[in-house]
């Protein structure tokens, strides 16, 4: 049993010895207090982000000056400090980045409002705007669109030099809730109420166009007053995909082309939208096995569960999605822990890049890398990098395959994305038992009883798992 273990542990060693994530800087170097990086954004050859030295070791004066802009060219020494928004130790906490005109805009709170900003990545380019704070940007028609929470919701646009409400042409007055906004077809896409229609109708799908200046609700999905609870609006191709009342809906931007995603009508808990290579990615719960990560592809009308987490944690949770070198990163849990850790994905199945580093959040690109929030649990959170160039594609990165029943007896199951995948079967002492092609989610297997090792052979890794035969 003592030898079966080591060559377990061993074979699981192998698969995950050369994923190269370095933490980029200590910013806050006081024990594990970590930086806290938040609202990672790419800008011009650099990386834009909220960050805390509460130590003062990195910051001018050597003070704690609280949660200010920091900017990073990937490299220790070109990570720095860029100013102190909120004098003293009082948090500036910038966010909501975005590009416009050439210039990068974000928002931060100063002694008493939040307000927009503009910076070059010094100090002194690093100035307030003399406008309203700008919450969920989007761009349509050369002009930025944001929702003022301070404003009753109201929708308001920035032109680069003014913010102000938006011509409302209409008799009645909107309220977007939570920013739910997403261009489409030169028009807005929002989830609100208007003031004309609330006695009939609750937070629908409306949406406002700025040649005519006029609100127009799309769609009652939730027929009545009730609100129908639209969330993560995303465009992909001709359509917008979003979640309402816990299900996957899609719209053209008509009454009749708003309609619910038949082939994901058995899933629940729909969030994280994000569209990537012509198909949709986000969470969802089919029941029984928690939340995982699933993709819809349009051209098909096919929903595929891609991840199949198992153990003490079965939701995945797979959130933070960004794009590199073909790949699709993103956080999510493994079946050990609650943790966030960093994953990666073909379309077809996932990877775990590594089960050190946890608290992963705010993934972003840079000059093929992805640099995200970490801990590694000795300085606490701070800004690391993966740089795919060092991994190899075969035995190095832990491939997620759940194996069920186990122990088992005639068959074992696994997940459909591994079809026609290779596979074999080892005893204790190394030896070749069985091999195939997997055919169907089910291998039939006739083993006497014992222990083996199940080991598949995919174009993105060798993973080997231990298989108990009662």
């Amino acid at each position: 049993m003592k030898k079966l273990l080591l060559l377990f542990i061993t074979l699981l060693a192998i698969v995950s010895l050369n994923a190269q994530i370095t933490q980029v800087k200590e910013i806050n170097d006081n024990g594990t207090s970590g930086s806290n990086p938040a609202n990672l954004f790419t800008y011009n050859g650099k990386i834009y982000f909220a960050a805390d030295d509460s130590n003062g070791s990195n910051t001018p004066g050597g003070a704690d000056l609280g949660k200010e802009l920091w900017v990073t060219d990937g490299t220790e020494a070109g990570t720095t400090f860029v100013k102190d928004l909120n004098t003293g130790f009082d948090n500036s906490t910038p966010n909501s980045f975005f590009e416009y005109n050439n210039t990068l805009y974000f928002s931060a709170k100063t002694t008493s409002i939040s307000e927009l900003f503009s910076t070059d990545g010094t100090e002194s380019g690093t100035n307030a705007t003399g406008n309203l704070f700008i919450s969920k940007p989007v761009e349509t028609g050369g002009l930025i669109y944001f929702v003022l929470t301070t404003d009753s919701n109201k929708l308001y646009q920035f032109d680069g030099t003014n913010t102000s409400t938006v011509t409302n042409n209409g008799t009645g007055t909107e309220n977007i809730l939570g920013g739910h906004t997403v261009a489409f077809n030169n028009k807005l896409l929002c989830y609100m109420s208007y003031s004309n229609d609330v006695s009939t109708v609750g937070l629908e799908l409306y949406e406002y166009d700025p040649s005519t200046g006029l609100f127009t609700l799309i769609k009652d999905i939730d027929t009545g007053t009730g609100p129908s609870s639209i969330s993560f609006l995303t465009v992909l191709n001709n359509e917008v995909y979003f979640e309402a009342d816990n299900a996957l809906w899609k719209t053209n931007g008509t009454e009749a082309g708003t309609i619910a995603v038949a082939q994901a009508s058995t899933l629940s808990g729909i969030t994280n939208l994000y569209a990537w290579n012509n198909n949709l990615y986000f969470e969802g719960d089919d029941g029984l096995n928690g939340d995982q990560l699933y993709t819809y592809n349009p051209t098909t009308d096919t929903v595929t569960q891609i991840s199949n987490i198992s153990g003490s944690n079965i939701n995945h949770d797979p959130a933070e999605f960004v794009v590199n070198n073909g790949f699709l990163y993103y956080k999510g849990k493994d079946g050990n822990d609650s943790s966030y850790h960093l994953y990666r994905t073909d379309g077809t199945s996932i990877l775990q890049i590594d089960s050190t580093i946890k608290d992963v959040d705010d993934l972003a690109v840079l000059n093929g890398k992805v640099y995200f929030e970490g801990d590694n649990d000795i300085t606490g959170n701070e800004l690391y990098s993966f740089d795919p160039s060092t991994l190899s594609t075969t035995n190095n990165v832990a491939e997620i395959v759940s194996i069920y029943p186990n122990p088992a007896s005639d068959f074992i199951k696994i997940s459909k994305t591994l079809i026609n995948q290779k596979y074999s079967i080892y005893n204790t002492t190394g030896n070749l038992i069985k091999q195939g092609v997997i055919e169907t989610e089910s291998i039939p297997l006739n083993l006497n009883s014992g222990i083996y090792i199940f080991k598949i052979e995919t174009q993105l890794s060798s993973i080997s798992k231990k298989i108990v035969i009662k």
